[in-house]
């Protein structure tokens, strides 16, 4: 390699100074049109297979590419299956917590009514005790004895009139 800069000489000049270039372009040219010709001469004619064995690939190849297919259809399924498994708990997290908040809420208020409900039996035992309120405590010379009303034999016109089936009307039955 020549490590000297080369003086700029222009293109004509070169052509002038190498008489054989131009005929080697030439010959360059020839060989390329006769290859053209020679490519779409053989346009019309049926392509043959070099090596018909060469179309089945071997048997250790073709369990590898069974068993490549199959681990993709199986990691495509597990995958689908651990999307689904990992959204089914995540919506179960989510009902769970509502319901657990709607559970707080209501025993909240089972504890109030319940507050509410012995305040307010204080009051009344408070309001009863009073001598304003005109109350007396029960004992038996204050009790009420009621007697025993007679037992009714049932009238039999009554129940035969219940006992009748029902005249079939008009009104349609998908009601």
């Amino acid at each position: 390699m020549n490590a000297a800069p080369r003086p700029f000489v222009s293109a004509q000049r070169r052509r002038s100074r190498r008489p054989g270039a131009n005929s080697r372009i030439r010959e360059t040219r020839l060989k390329a049109s006769t290859r053209v010709t020679s490519i779409s001469s053989t346009v019309g004619q049926k392509v043959t297979r070099l090596n018909p064995s060469r179309q089945t690939a071997p048997m250790w190849l073709q369990v590898l590419l069974f068993l490549q297919r199959g681990s993709d259809i199986i990691a495509f399924l597990l995958v689908g299956s651990t999307l689904t498994i990992y959204s089914w708990t995540v919506y179960n997290q989510q009902q769970w917590a509502k319901e657990y908040r709607k559970l707080e809420t209501l025993q909240r208020n089972e504890r109030e009514l319940t507050k509410t409900n012995e305040v307010m039996k204080n009051q009344l035992a408070q309001q009863a005790e009073s001598p304003a309120t005109g109350l007396i405590n029960p004992t038996q010379a204050n009790t009420i004895i009621l007697p025993p009303a007679p037992e009714r034999q049932p009238n039999r016109a009554s129940t035969e009139e219940n006992m009748a089936p029902e005249p079939m009307g008009r009104t349609p039955l998908g009601y």
